[in-house]
């Protein structure tokens, strides 16, 4: 019983470590990533975003891999990479999924590849693979995000235990990454004040320890003056602005369990970033979909200290894209279902949620975004939502 007290202790200080990087980037390089592989047990990991270089927007988070073998992967086996090109093959690269290196590639021939032979050789650490996708290819809430660990020939084989650990973990990885790039500034930088909030075009929320409503920026501020399904009400003799109402009494229950849940940092039954709370508009039409996640203790956005506990993030359903479905058919030769699913896809974070949406199955929308990538000649996500961006229109 003590062990198993020690470990769920180890876990909660490793979560609450990892919401730390949601507004200081530094932590994840000097402290967050070693303190995974201690968990994991590995010598080796990098945290990245395969399709989103620094220089776009994207971001390489390194410990125990030398930066010169990174440029070299880079530079000259990015397309002999055998493990990424099975994980792409095989349809696996979707958000929450973990891998392990021999369900991509048999031992025997990684090590006849030439990727392993000229790249992967050159450090004895990095023989082995367990990779976990943060961020998949159709998450509408971040960029591709990836994380993969490495061991060398000389340690034991990533087994099912190590995948169990990485799954534990990996949701709190979505939720902090997930707030840092929704948090991202046209500069790279993030915003991690309160008047860098009020910048954010949509409407954010900061919570306090008990959940009650700390900040709202100027969107969130005129969404909830509106009271058209979200208001605040104001309890007397504490602190803050009040608490968060949904008119809706089920969206109502759901954002109460999704506070107490964010706060908690459940390390067993935490929802990945991308789940959201839909809360309907009493006036009736598009409602609006909620984004939580905890804060580290010691954030960016100042206040006396554990003063902001977690963030909201406010998506406005009656701000969102308009697209037609026939200009994507007469434009670039969609199907009448695949220019659905592309206008379903814009909206909804994942594969599962378009199914659900559409009536159909995940497998049948996997193939069809496939096809949608091919016609619109994308290849990722945010090449995706970019061009679908260029043809929208917003309804008011």
């Amino acid at each position: 019983m003590n062990g198993r007290n020690e470990d769920l202790a180890r876990l909660s200080d490793l979560i609450g470590l990892i919401y730390e990087g949601a507004t200081d980037p530094a932590r994840w390089t000097r402290d967050i990533l070693p303190a995974v592989l201690e968990y994991i047990d590995a010598p080796a990991c990098i945290l990245f975003t395969p399709a989103n270089t620094p220089q776009n927007g994207g971001y390489f988070f390194l410990h125990g891999i030398p930066q010169e073998q990174v440029d070299l992967y880079m530079t000259r086996y990015l397309q002999e990479d055998v493990w990424a090109a099975a994980t792409i093959a095989k349809g696996l690269v979707y958000e929450g999924n973990v891998i392990l290196g021999q369900e991509l590639v048999p031992r025997a021939q990684l090590l006849e590849s030439r990727f392993y032979q000229e790249c992967l050789s050159r450090d004895e650490n990095m023989a082995q693979l367990m990779t976990s996708i943060v961020f998949g290819l159709e998450s509408a809430s971040a960029v591709p995000t990836a994380c993969s660990f490495f061991r060398g020939l000389h340690h034991p084989e990533f087994n099912e235990d190590d995948r169990a650990r990485l799954r534990l973990v990996l949701p709190h990885l979505s939720r902090s990454l997930g707030v840092m790039q929704r948090l991202r500034s046209a500069e790279l930088t993030v915003a991690t004040t309160l008047a860098a909030l009020d910048q954010l075009p949509s409407p954010v929320l900061l919570l306090d320890q008990s959940g009650a409503v700390a900040h709202a920026n100027g969107p969130a501020q005129r969404l909830l003056e509106e009271g058209d399904g979200l208001r605040l009400r104001k309890l007397a003799h504490t602190p803050g602005l009040g608490n968060l109402v949904a008119e809706d009494e089920e969206a109502g229950r759901a954002i109460l369990e999704a506070i107490n849940a964010t706060l908690s940092r459940d390390p067993y039954d935490t929802p990945h970033f991308s789940s959201c709370v839909a809360v309907p508009r009493a006036a009736g039409g598009a409602g609006y979909a909620m984004q939580f996640s905890a804060l580290g203790d010691h954030n960016e956005f100042g206040g006396s200290t554990g003063s902001y506990a977690a963030i909201v993030f406010i998506a406005d359903g009656a701000q969102q894209l308009q697209i037609d479905p026939a200009l994507l058919q007469s434009a670039y030769g969609l199907t009448p279902a695949e220019a659905r699913v592309a206008v379903v896809l814009v909206e909804s974070g994942t594969v599962e949620q378009v199914a659900q949406t559409l009536g159909t199955s995940p497998n049948t929308v996997r193939t069809q975004i496939k096809q949608i990538y091919a016609k619109l000649g994308v290849d990722t996500r945010a090449r995706f939502v970019k061009l679908m961006l260029g043809l929208a229109a917003r309804r008011a």
